[in-house]
């Protein structure tokens, strides 16, 4: 799949300037595969969103100054059985990640992240983010993408709180043309951090460089090497968010599958990015509340130095040889579109079919807007190559997913807090009651009627940047990853016609701290006591 410049469109042709997914549902011993349900027959109360959070493994921007993870009120609902649709991008290196549930502040209540189809990145695979219970609330604990090393035994090491971050913002002009900034990192070496500066590193066509960082997790943090991984064009297939109200979460037999995708192309106009949930976002995030709420246009990594964007530096690098003004057209018809609502996409995929109507036809883009996945995947004009795989097949992917789910288990036992770690991954609690919101028990016999679709609303909203609570462990833990989520290799997909670039030298660990000093623009730090460390990085 090349990748393809996007045409910047004014006027009224950004009404509608994202392509969603409707979900088609299914019964899981069902004989043969019905068609895609109508959107107009969905279960009462279900919605599917024409914005949202983009699905964390198949984008997702690199937090530089680890923030407090956003806490819900609510437990989330257990996960949905999910499968594949028919049509999958061919190659056998292509994977299906399940998806999960994220929380929706503006109709305070959860909505499903549909599962996607991911040309991963090469050797490695995917460790999934899950809900933990924090005191009175739920936050989310990201998932990463983690190299696959040569061990027998792959391994997730929790370390003491690195020091603050260094060198986000470049310094100075890219010696080359076709350098970018990879900002600085800590290693964790020796018994101690080692600082690693930034540096310049040379664009590759087609290889998005992802720096090392740090995942936050309660019990520690987790190092995350830099790798390469495909740019946005070539990773696949991503469909839309869906909210689905507490009868249907609770139907016996219920399983989803989503029909419809998301162009990429016309995902790249409507892109923001929340640092704090370490998520990329798509869709109508216009209003000012949003930036007070810390949801950014994804080219304010320019300006706004807490996080790093790989796909917007990546992107600027690949537009800006044949337009020049590549980025600076992204601010400026993100202003066209904040300034005037009109100009904005519609919020469900109902709203979107009306808005589209009502264009006359020398104002629509070329391609649908949207689009089942089976009507894009046929038309000639895809990028994407697709075959069709039979309902046993989908079964078997939808199967091999139960990996990673009890990875995402493991990963809630190992960073729980002690006193809840006797608590049984995948029950259902009651859920509490607070001043804001009576939420009812999600049980098996909950009745329908005990639940409100609470409508989104459009509030002020402020977000407090706190630095993440101090960790638990005072030196490296590590736990035994049981079974590792197989991610095909390169000489098995289709998308990757040569082998990805090579490691920067700079991203070498050396064993001797002194060496990685005098080598490589590494500075060694003898490790202090790790409450003090953590006070020092908390600010305190």
């Amino acid at each position: 799949m090349n990748a393809k410049p996007v045409k910047f469109l004014s006027g009224a042709v950004f009404m509608g300037a994202v392509l969603i997914g409707v979900g088609r549902l299914s019964l899981a011993q069902g004989a043969g595969e019905p068609p895609a349900m109508p959107a107009q027959e969905l279960p009462a109360g279900t919605e599917v969103l024409a914005g949202g959070p983009v699905h964390e493994a198949f984008a997702k921007p690199v937090s530089m100054d680890p923030q407090s993870p956003i806490l819900v009120p609510r437990q989330p609902p257990e996960n949905l059985q999910e499968v594949p649709p028919a049509e999958r991008p061919a190659g056998a290196g292509i994977v299906w990640v399940p998806g999960y549930w994220a929380w929706d502040a503006d109709r305070l209540d959860f909505i499903w992240v549909s599962g996607c189809w991911r040309n991963a990145p090469p050797n490695t695979y995917w460790v999934p983010g899950h809900w933990l219970q924090a005191g009175d609330g739920w936050e989310w604990i990201g998932g990463f993408w983690k190299p696959i090393t040569a061990q027998p035994q792959q391994e997730i090491q929790y370390l003491p709180a690195p020091p603050a971050p260094i060198e986000v913002e470049a310094s100075g002009s890219p010696p080359m043309p076709d350098q970018v900034w990879v900002p600085g990192c800590w290693y964790w070496e020796g018994g101690q951090y080692i600082r690693r500066h930034g540096y310049w590193i040379t664009q590759q066509v087609g290889w998005v460089w992802v720096p090392s960082h740090f995942a936050w997790t309660p019990r520690g943090y987790i190092f995350c090497p830099g790798h390469w991984d495909h740019d946005l064009d070539n990773r696949g297939v991503l469909f839309c968010p869906t909210f689905f109200p507490l009868e249907v979460r609770l139907r016996h037999g219920f399983v989803f599958s989503p029909g419809v995708c998301v162009d990429l192309g016309m995902l790249r106009l409507n892109l923001f990015t929340c640092p704090q949930y370490r998520h990329y976002y798509f869709g109508d995030y216009y209003d000012d509340s949003y930036r007070r709420a810390g949801i950014y246009p994804w080219f304010q990594c320019q300006t706004v130095h807490t996080w790093y964007d790989p796909l917007f530096i990546y992107d600027r690098w690949h537009f800006q040889r044949t337009d020049p003004h590549w980025a600076a057209n992204q601010a400026r018809e993100f202003e066209l579109r904040r300034s005037n609502r009109d100009l904005r996409p519609a919020r469900t995929f109902t709203e979107l079919q009306g808005q589209m109507s009502r264009l006359p036809a020398n104002r629509r883009t070329e391609r649908p807007l949207v689009e089942s996945v089976k009507s894009y995947a046929s038309s000639q004009s895809t990028p994407i190559k697709f075959e069709r795989i039979s309902t046993a097949e989908r079964q078997q992917i939808a199967t091999k997913s139960t990996d990673v789910h009890n990875l995402r288990d493991q990963r809630n036992r190992w960073e729980a807090a002690p006193a809840q770690q006797k608590v049984a991954v995948g029950s259902t609690p009651t859920h509490r009651t607070t001043p804001e919101t009576r939420v009812p028990t999600e049980s098996k016999t909950a009745s329908p009627e005990e639940h409100t679709v609470t409508q989104p609303t459009r509030t002020a909203r402020q977000t407090v940047v706190t630095p993440p609570r101090a960790v638990r462990v005072t030196q490296p833990e590590r736990e035994v990853v049981p079974v590792t989520p197989r991610t095909p290799q390169p000489s098995e997909s289709r998308y990757i016609a040569k082998q990805p670039p090579s490691h920067p030298v700079q991203e070498q660990v050396h064993t001797s701290p002194a060496t990685s000093s005098r080598s490589s623009g590494h500075d060694s730090q003898q490790r202090p006591d790790s409450t003090n460390s953590q006070g020092r990085n908390r600010g305190q």
